[in-house]
């Protein structure tokens, strides 16, 4: 989702290991993997360079894979997805598990590309242990063709242009801030149907049906799905379509399409418990902050209610020198803490006790105003991706402008909020199956990772999933946000792929401690 910035340490090179001739005959039967097919058969997957410097420096395998855009009713526009296959770096190590199934990765944000990402790749490589690691692009990501580029949207995209975005501060008007990003939206959906994109089957129902060919051309019966943010729905969608294809998934930090889908205002207000649930652990452990926060099941919205008396006004500048304007209010105090509780819990008791007494001294800080990029960009994502994700997979589910106004008028604060609100303006809905976005019902084991003060993607979505996935063990990870990345999440995914129906060992959760609250 948002904040992809997962930090890695592990890497392999290829060469090396084909030097040894015992791994050289385990690639044979594990990762040497491309059929050989006629130029033009579609599906089909062929040798090619690395598409990154990232995976060149891993000496991974790296295909080119050529498929249907339609794959219900090919019309002759073919897809093209770079892939490429890192295998373990201790294969010849009698801890290798080369001959358990590859570990397949489900990329998130939507559309955030990792294959260009040294640290990231490290990092997964890192989770899994010394298994094969297979990575993509998956279709409209950058480095696919077609890529689905609107670099426009990333000056009003709420997602992208992180707490200044126009959604949340060009005006106090909330209808005004709506105007600045629909039209955008409105756009690109244009901009992409005039470049002959069928854009409607960019959604997780055909990626599904990529990820599938890719395995089987290269000849893994079985591989386990790891998942990230948004990409750990894909995970679902995945088992959904093509349950005989998986052993094992990994959910972490899941966004689920199921829950995704619902109204923002309902989703939204099951987010906002977590600013509370921060103020109770506070309150819990210190009668200082007890004393500072006597009502702090209150305390947000009484907070939210002195923005809106009295906005926070900042002035910055822009890239022609020129002054910009911008206004926080009571909403824009909501989607700012939604996006940084990982970074400002410690702080949040001290910054609501000042607002209530009318010092907005902390919140130059608070709203990152030295932090104002006058022009905002998205370098790993392929935005006109971002939208299709997100709009195409709400199939019937997506809202008409009169569902989205009506809830930005009942709740504002939806305008920074998950983006599922602006589809409204998307222009059609996505070729997925009427059953796509149903609850998952699946046997197979997963493991789902949460991080406690993530307001996006608590334990909330693993417990309604588990409701239909019986063999779901999912875990909370102390005081980390969206993404965390402890030595206690590597250790706990390496052992659940060892074996994912043993009960995994949770012990280690608490590893990063809370930070000490800053009461002034």
């Amino acid at each position: 989702m948002r904040l992809s910035c997962e930090r890695p340490s592990l890497c392999r090179a290829l060469t090396v290991a084909l030097a040894t001739p015992l791994l050289f005959a385990a690639l044979i039967t594990t990762s040497a993997h491309a059929q050989t097919q006629a130029s033009g058969d579609v599906p089909r997957l062929e040798s090619s360079t690395c598409a990154t410097q990232a995976l060149k420096a891993l000496q991974a395998q790296c295909y080119t894979f050529y498929g249907e855009e339609n794959w219900d009713a090919p019309n002759g526009t073919i897809i093209e997805l770079p892939v490429a296959v890192i295998e373990p770096e201790a294969a010849t190590n009698a801890q290798s598990n080369v001959d358990e199934p590859p570990v397949v990765f489900f990329p998130g944000g939507p559309g955030y590309s990792v294959i260009g990402n040294r640290e990231y790749l490290d990092q997964l490589r890192e989770d899994i242990g010394e298994r094969t690691l297979v990575v993509m692009d998956h279709r409209g990501f950058i480095h696919a063709k077609p890529a689905l580029k609107c670099p426009a949207y990333a000056a009003v995209s709420p997602y992208h242009n992180i707490i200044h975005t126009p959604a949340i501060s060009s005006s106090l008007d909330p209808m005004q801030r709506l105007d600045t990003i629909t039209g955008a939206v409105a756009d690109c959906y244009r901009k992409l149907k005039e470049e002959g994109i069928g854009v409607a089957q960019y959604n997780q129902y055909a990626v599904s049906r990529d990820v599938d060919e890719i395995r089987r051309l290269l000849g893994y019966d079985l591989i386990d799905a790891y998942g990230s943010s948004t990409g750990s729905g894909t995970v679902l969608s995945y088992i959904r379509y093509h349950p005989d294809s998986v052993r094992a998934a990994i959910l972490g930090w899941p966004w689920f399409t199921s829950l995704r889908n619902r109204s923002p205002v309902d989703e939204f207000y099951t987010a906002k418990q977590t600013f509370t649930d921060a103020l109770a652990l506070c309150t819990a452990n210190s009668e200082e902050c007890r004393d500072l926060l006597p009502a702090w099941f209150l305390a947000i919205d009484r907070t939210r209610r002195a923005l809106d008396d009295r906005p926070f006004i900042a002035t910055v500048q822009e890239a022609d020198g020129s002054e910009k304007t911008l206004y926080f209010d009571g909403a824009a105090f909501l989607d700012t803490l939604y996006l940084t509780l990982a970074d400002d819990y410690a702080k949040l008791p001290s910054l609501i006790a000042k607002v209530r007494n009318d010092d907005y001294s902390s919140l130059d800080e608070f709203f990152r105003i030295d932090q104002y990029d006058p022009k905002p960009q998205a370098p790993n994502y392929a935005l006109g991706y971002f939208l299709a994700h997100v709009c195409n997979d709400m199939g019937s589910n997506r809202p008409r402008p009169e569902d989205s106004i009506a809830a930005v008028k009942r709740e504002p604060a939806i305008l920074g909020f998950e983006p599922p609100w602006l589809c409204a303006w998307w222009g059609s809905d996505g070729d997925v199956p009427p059953r796509h976005s149903d609850p998952l019902e699946s046997k197979k084991p997963a493991l789902a990772i949460h991080g406690q003060m993530d307001p996006c993607c608590g334990t909330r979505w693993s417990e309604k999933l588990a409701q239909t996935m019986p063999n779901l063990q999912f875990v909370e990870f102390q005081a980390m946000g969206h993404s965390p990345v402890t030595e206690c999440r590597s250790t706990m995914i390496d052992a659940f792929l060892d074996d994912p129906r043993a009960k995994v060992d949770k012990s280690c959760k608490h590893e990063v401690p809370l930070e000490p609250w800053k009461l002034e």
